[in-house]
Formats: structure tokens, sequence, C-alpha cells
């Protein structure tokens, strides 16, 4: 995987489609890099930017190489007060997207080997904890391996195991 999500995001802000876009958003800050791994698949990024002022977010889904790029329309985002939207500090992002992902997949062959990946889904964000690579891995046993890595640091933060299903009397477990 070569997707430098710091390039993404420098190469977009240089992009045509964006800069016209922010010319009428000026107050709105970087919220959210979002990419879903799967084998043979192209893997685009989905870059959010969020205006605190209006409650809106909007999205730009970038190819690899960003040549195309696609807006999603404004949306009006309800948050818990607990889970407030955070800006990404980019001059704090010192662990890329490559790094991390060989930081998560280290962990998962050392303290979780029978979880198999097949699908992986990678979100830089600033949380309660910090400003993290929040990394699911979604594997062959039908669980979710979730890690958070720092995103300065590098450092695992938390990972946990949840199951998807659980089929006690019909019903879902939530995790």
């Amino acid at each position: 995987m070569d997707m430098d999500v710091r390039c993404a995001i420098l190469k977009l802000r240089e992009h045509d489609k964006f800069r016209q876009w922010k010319e009428k958003n000026k107050e709105v800050k970087l919220v959210h890099a979002f990419m879903m791994i799967e084998p043979g698949k192209d893997t685009g990024c989905d870059i959010g930017f969020y205006d605190f002022d209006k409650k809106l977010m909007t999205s730009f889904l970038i190819d690899k190489a960003v040549s195309s790029v696609e807006i999603t329309e404004s949306k009006e985002i309800f948050t818990k007060d607990t889970q407030q939207i955070k800006p990404i500090e980019e001059d704090r992002l010192k662990v890329n997207f490559d790094k991390a992902l060989e930081t998560a997949s280290a962990l998962q062959q050392d303290k979780y080997k029978m979880h198999v990946p097949i699908k992986e889904v990678v979100i830089l964000q600033n949380l309660d904890i910090g400003q993290v690579w929040n990394i699911t891995f979604i594997t062959k046993t039908f669980q979710t391996l979730n890690m958070k890595i720092d995103a300065e640091t590098g450092d695992v933060l938390e990972d946990k195991l949840h199951q998807i299903f659980s089929f006690d009397k019909g019903e879902q477990k939530q995790s």
C-alpha cells in the first residue's frame, strides 16, 4: 500500500475542485482520512472536512494518484456530547499510514494469530484518547480487531477483539 495520507491531503488542497470549494468554505477543518482496504481492489481515500459553525461535514473521495476527486454533499452530523468532532492537528501527524498499518499487522500476528484479516478499515481521527490511526481488521473468524495507534508516537494505545455476530437467543450483541 502506498497511500501517503499527508501527501494526499496536500495534493487535494492543490486540486481545483477543492480550491473552488474551499473559497466558499473558509472556516472548515480537516477531521478525518478514511480508507478501506480489500485485496485486489484499488484503495482510495476519503478526506473529511468539518464546518464547526454550520455543523456540516464534506468529504472528498480521491484515488491513489489524486487524479480523480469527488466531492460528497455537505451533510449535517449529529454527535453525542462525549464524542465531539475534533480537528486533525497535521503538525502532530508523525506516523504515516504505512507505519501505522505495519504496527497493526505486527500486533495482529503476535497477539491475534488466529484472526486473519480479510478487510482493513483505517481512519485517521482525533478522539478523546488522542490523535490516532483507528484501524479495524475484519477477520475470517467473523470478529473485528480494533487497534488505536498514536499518530504522533506510533504507540498502540488500545486493542480489542469483538464478535461481529452473537447467536445467543437470536440477538446481536453490542460491543
